[in-house]
């Protein structure tokens, strides 16, 4: 569970119109199931609250706004800053949400005042296992696969991805079309199609999969110096037919 808190000093800005788009920004924030966002009851404290939206409570946008941090979780530690978050979350991996962080010493990827600065927060934290599946999408990935990766260094780890991402920027009739330099087709028999991205650095590797309609099967994950690339091949067909019958 990854905490997120409002920081007071963020929301504190003067013009009320500037902090009432701020407030629809982050109320469009698309939070993931396993994140939380804290407010702590000093926040109700800021002028905006005193001058205009609880004497306007029954305005629909004013009560919008309101409604808002109320469905916050309750945090009953005022955290305001780095320090304090990370005890609290015995962790650094945590947050902050506001309008404006000018002038705040907050680390720039943990200031979060709309969904892509959210979005950067989550890619920021994320594995590498996690940022591949995250870009490839729609997909099944066989334990074989994740296993095989997990043992790769994290340069290796990163190259798969930038070799998908070289994939998708040709611009062929699907994501990952084979054009025989970054993606073959290594196809054995008519029972499956298998296809082949080929990484170079910092080591030399063949990922095996096919892309099915919009899902992407990854199922695992070799060594160019095999012996026997084709004995490779050969059981990658047999995990995508597994999988993929």
């Amino acid at each position: 569970m990854s905490k997120f808190f409002l920081n007071n000093q963020a929301l504190n800005i003067n013009d009320f119109e500037n902090f009432r788009q701020g407030v629809i920004k982050l109320m469009k924030i698309e939070k993931k199931q396993e994140h939380i966002f804290y407010r702590n009851e000093t926040c109700y404290e800021l002028a905006h609250f005193t001058d205009k939206i609880f004497p306007n409570i029954n305005d629909i946008d004013t009560f919008n706004i309101y409604n808002f941090f109320a469905k916050l979780s309750p945090c009953e530690v005022e955290v305001q800053d780095e320090e304090t978050a990370n005890n609290y979350c015995l962790s650094d991996i945590n947050g902050f949400l506001g309008i404006d962080f000018n002038g705040q010493v907050i680390s720039t990827h943990k200031k979060v005042i709309d969904s892509p600065t959210y979005d950067k927060w989550v890619s920021f934290h994320q594995t590498n296992f996690e940022q591949l599946a995250s870009f490839i999408g729609k997909s099944v990935i066989t334990k074989n696969y994740e296993k095989s990766y997990y043992s790769l260094s994290s340069e290796a780890q990163i190259s798969i991805k930038e070799e998908f991402e070289k994939a998708q920027n040709r611009n062929l009739a699907t994501r990952f079309f084979p054009d025989t330099k970054i993606v073959k087709d290594v196809s054995v028999s008519k029972k499956c199609t298998v296809y082949e991205l080929r990484v170079y650095q910092p080591v030399a590797l063949r990922v095996y999969f096919n892309e099915i309609g919009d899902t992407v099967y990854l199922v695992s994950i070799e060594q160019k110096s095999n012996p026997d690339q084709n004995e490779d091949i050969k059981k990658a067909e047999k995990l995508l037919i597994l999988i993929n019958p």
